[in-house]
């Protein structure tokens, strides 16, 4: 990297996936990554945004849009606002669309695995009209067991996005790859 990127995000998830990705679209084998331990966290290392702003550096700040994502960029930037740090902002999906890192994962799956995903529409239905309560497999649950089927690692920090399982290509990645790249 010409700059020294220092990329920010919610977990181990996020750093995995993010290495794979760096690796694949730009043949850089290792980023400077800060797990900031979930999206009201900011603060904790603060002092970590600080030094890499210090020494010239960019900060990239890659967290889940979750439910809302204006509500999501609006948090992001009052901490940014309250702890006087400097970073770019991406939020997963896509940097438009609410959701989260999984909802990109199942929308860079090759298309042909991704019917293991339209499996989980039936099941879902049963589970929520058996009327027990049954806990309904979330996104995470569902990456999770798409790999697993495939007698793949399945967890998150050990997961190998450069298998053929996943399209790191797919257009549903360009936003991404598109922001990453206006820094490196």
């Amino acid at each position: 990297m010409s700059k020294s990127i220092r990329f920010f995000g919610e977990g181990k998830a996020d750093e995995k996936f993010l290495r794979d990705f760096v690796k694949h679209h730009f043949n850089i084998e290792e980023i400077d990554y800060v797990d900031v331990k979930g999206k009201d966290s900011i603060h904790l290392v603060k002092n970590k945004f600080i030094m890499n702003t210090d020494q010239g550096g960019i900060n990239l700040l890659i967290f889940d849009a979750d439910n809302d994502f204006q509500a999501a960029l609006d948090n992001v930037q009052k901490q940014k606002n309250e702890c006087g740090v400097e970073f770019e902002i991406f939020l997963f999906p896509n940097n438009t669309d609410i959701g989260a890192l999984e909802e990109l994962l199942i929308r860079l799956t090759v298309p042909e695995h991704q019917s293991i995903f339209e499996c989980f529409k039936p099941f879902n239905k049963c589970l929520n009209a058996s009327g027990k309560g049954y806990n309904v497999p979330d996104l995470k649950t569902q990456v999770y067991s798409y790999l697993s089927f495939q007698k793949l690692e399945a967890k998150e920090e050990k997961r190998d996005y450069t298998l053929d399982c996943w399209d790191l290509d797919a257009e549903y990645g360009e936003s991404l790859k598109e922001f990453i790249a206006k820094y490196i």
